[in-house]
């Protein structure tokens, strides 16, 4: 599988920006209207995050383009194999990142799953410290395991949530030596609270709070929009204005709130380069 899929890869990394764009184009299209592929429960999110602020038909194309990016950033991914990412990412803001990272106790890092989510790391890694990115194994076998060597060839170093432990020892690690510890925080897990998204609660993972209130350090959002095939621009936001009290439990609910919030800030600007194939309110 592993020789395939990086056989895959290189093909892709082959194309040109113009033959990318109309596949993309192409797949989304078969998948979206013909196999009608997570359709459903693309337009569910759709109408529960725009409501009536978006007419039906606004919302079947949003939904259509969520795919199409999905496509692209799996395109420009496995391209990366020839193609680094980062070659294409501008970044605006990264003097919020050098002034938190100046404080000496590493930063954490927010963002969700819009533009090319994969992107960011890199860029991070470039223009500011090294990014370490909590992951779970994509697949299993050959796939995670190129999966894992592009991220890390990138200069993102991936951290596992298994085995039970380990993930928090490398992220306290990574804080200890002033780097940057990536949070994806837009996919629910089991136990997890529900937490208002787009006005709506849904299950939303409270780790970076939890960890923040053991360790605190500056809490940046950042988020990436796709300009065109190959290209992007990543963003990056001020530090939450995060605080510790007495009770933890509000304080961790609380701070993970304002995270939803920023994220969804950030998705409002290009919906349609959101991830809605997951079913964010389950």
């Amino acid at each position: 599988m592993y020789r395939i899929i990086k056989t895959a890869a290189h093909w892709i990394s082959g194309w040109s920006d113009e033959q990318a764009e109309r596949r993309a184009r192409r797949l989304a299209f078969f998948a979206f209207d013909v196999l009608r592929f997570r359709r459903q429960l693309i337009l569910k999110n759709l109408a529960i995050a725009f409501g009536t602020e978006r007419s039906e038909a606004e919302r079947v194309r949003m939904g259509r383009e969520s795919m199409r990016h999905f496509f692209l950033t799996m395109f420009e991914f496995l391209a990366s194999v020839r193609r680094p990412l980062v070659s294409g990412v501008e970044v605006e803001g990264v003097e919020h990142t050098q002034a938190a990272l100046a404080a000496g106790r590493g930063v954490y890092i927010v963002c969700g799953h819009f533009g090319n989510w994969e992107a960011a790391g890199p860029a991070g890694s470039k223009v500011a410290a090294t990014v370490h990115g909590i992951v779970k194994e994509v697949g299993r076998g050959g796939a995670n395991r190129l999966v894992d060597e592009l991220r890390r060839a990138s200069g993102v170093v991936p951290i596992y949530r298994e085995p039970a432990g380990s993930a928090l020892k490398q992220i306290l690690a990574a804080l200890n030596q002033n780097e940057l510890v990536g949070f994806v925080l837009d996919q629910a897990r089991p136990g997890a609270p529900r937490i208002p998204f787009f006005g709506t609660p849904a299950k939303t993972q409270t780790s970076l709070a939890a960890i923040w209130r053991k360790r605190p350090a500056p809490i940046i959002p950042i988020g990436i929009e796709r300009l065109a095939y190959g290209r992007h621009k990543l963003r990056v936001w001020p530090p939450l204005q995060a605080e510790k009290t007495n009770d933890m439990e509000a304080d961790i609910l609380r701070i993970t709130e304002q995270c939803n919030q920023i994220l969804e800030e950030m998705i409002r600007v290009a919906p349609e380069q959101y991830f809605w194939l997951h079913n964010r309110w389950k």
